[in-house]
């Protein structure tokens, strides 16, 4: 599914006055360029956040914190918030599968309490959290289990916050993408979500892996 069969798939425009933050999007991020392609295509504004990294093994909230001042700042309001999980779990992985899913859940959660602290729940705003998860299959026998368990992370994150921010009108869904799942079809889907159609899910895992 190429980037013009996924804008072909909705309406022209449909996204338009839609606000979209895409973290992680760290230079080479294949999904969040994909996302960010296809939902300003679709009339979407766009804030592209690169979770901060200062080396410490414990994430440094108050950079977090000034990143979603910063992406806020440039799109005034938010409607939808994606975290690419594979990209974060991805950007640790030289160091290890075990230091990449903890740093993945650990840069996961912190984006997810700035945003949506800032964007969502301070301004009495309605939204969505969309988390894509690392592809387990495919990876070596050693990673396997890592990314399998930061993909089960992710999606008991998306269901907890489902209930817990229900009162806020936050509806948290998770992706998991098969091993030849494209950026492309990723971007389409996140598309979909941050329709009117995407109202209807939350607390769900939208699971591309096949059967």
């Amino acid at each position: 599914m190429s980037l013009t069969e996924a804008n072909q798939l909705l309406r022209a425009g449909i996204l338009e006055g839609v606000r979209v933050v895409v973290a992680d999007g760290s230079e080479g991020a294949p999904v969040a360029a994909a996302v960010a392609d296809a939902c300003t295509g679709l009339g979407a504004r766009v804030c592209v956040l690169t979770a901060p990294d200062g080396g410490s093994p414990e994430p440094d909230e108050e950079a977090f914190e000034a990143a979603a001042d910063q992406a806020l700042a440039e799109l005034e309001a938010l409607d939808v918030l994606l975290i690419d999980g594979a990209a974060l779990y991805a950007k640790h992985l030289p160091g290890g599968g075990r230091k990449a899913l903890v740093r993945c859940l650990d840069e996961a959660w912190s984006i997810t309490r700035a945003v949506a602290t800032r964007g969502f729940i301070d301004r009495q705003s309605r939204g969505r959290i969309v988390y894509v998860a690392p592809a387990a299959a495919g990876a070596p026998a050693q990673e396997t289990c890592h990314a399998e368990a930061a993909r089960a992370a992710l999606e008991n994150l998306a269901r907890t916050l489902s209930i817990e921010w229900a009162r806020y009108g936050i509806n948290p869904v998770t992706i998991a993408p098969g091993a030849s799942t494209e950026p492309s079809e990723l971007a389409a889907l996140v598309a979909y979500l941050a329709s009117p159609a995407g109202a209807y899910f939350s607390g769900c895992l939208l699971d591309l892996r096949g059967p």
